[in-house]
């Protein structure tokens, strides 16, 4: 008597393929089966579900544009009254080449020009900019972290953090440019550095204290390697878009080439704090990972 069969209904069903089925495509079925197993309960699907639960494309998306409208007109005004040109201090600042610059400099005005336009009302609007700006940030901090809003609390934290973006960028802009062409490395150590602690203590700022520093600084760490991330591949890929999106669209095409920074900077904010929290509920360590690390290897 001949045994029956077998079905290839368990573990065996990855290894065998089925009628009809090519090998090409048995070990393409089999791939997509193992990355299914790896994926579920990983905390690469924690951190999709973080992101899917704040609408993370569209978060980010409307957060560039916000960006664009306030931020951008309340840093020209800035860098104009302190006597600086903001398209010399912008194309230092992202390392462009000359080209990129020239097509930048189309776009602005000279410094005396902008800082004799603030006047009256002007100064309105351009601290309603700044406050703009600072409360889209908050907006998303508070969705991402689910901290509930607290009108005053929040406003004067969006003020307070506003004011510390001021005195980064002024610090900054006096420091960095003059470190990055002597020094490339420690102009990149200082830089992780100086965003992480500007997040970690901006976060706390936007947030009202609502959460505590130890909390937050898994997210400010993950958030200014992000950072410093785009930034290195900014400083290598934006001279050339600016240049060709110019040749293509004329000047418009560079306002293109910012949006595309500024939908860059929302999606590193809020992966950043995504990927802190994430550390945080999975229980991970540094040491846990070297650890799992040397046992694979």
């Amino acid at each position: 008597m001949t045994a029956p069969s077998e079905r290839p209904d368990g573990p065996s069903a990855d290894r065998a393929p089925q009628a009809g089925e090519s090998a090409e495509s048995g070990r393409v079925r089999r791939a997509a089966a193992w990355a299914k197993r790896k994926y579920a309960g990983s905390w690469a699907e924690h951190l999709w579900g973080q992101l899917d639960a704040v609408d993370f494309i569209n978060r980010s998306m409307l957060l560039a544009a916000t960006l664009l409208l306030c931020a951008v007109p309340f840093l020209l005004v800035l860098v104009a009254l302190e006597g600086r040109s903001a398209a010399s201090g912008l194309s230092r600042r992202m390392g462009l080449n000359k080209e990129a610059a020239d097509d930048v400099g189309q776009l602005f005005t000279t410094s005396a020009d902008t800082s004799a336009a603030v006047t009256g009302l002007s100064w309105a609007f351009f601290i309603l900019a700044g406050i703009g700006a600072a409360t889209a940030v908050q907006q998303v901090y508070q969705r991402v972290f689910d901290v509930q809003p607290r009108r005053t609390r929040d406003r004067l934290g969006a003020l307070a953090w506003l004011a510390l973006l001021v005195g980064v960028l002024s610090l900054a802009g006096w420091v960095m440019p003059g470190l990055h062409a002597s020094v490339p490395v420690l102009f990149w150590i200082v830089s992780l550095v100086l965003v992480t602690a500007f997040w970690w203590c901006g976060m706390w700022l936007l947030l009202a204290g609502g959460l505590g520093w130890r909390r937050l600084l898994p997210c400010a760490v993950a958030t200014g390697a992000c950072w410093t991330g785009m930034q290195a591949v900014f400083s290598v890929i934006f001279s050339g878009m600016i240049t060709e999106y110019d040749r293509k669209y004329g000047s418009i095409g560079v306002v293109f080439a910012f949006m595309s920074f500024f939908i860059a900077i929302g999606v590193v904010l809020i992966l950043g704090a995504a990927l802190g929290l994430v550390w945080q509920e999975r229980g991970l360590s540094f040491r846990a990972a070297v650890a799992k690390m040397r046992r694979t290897s």
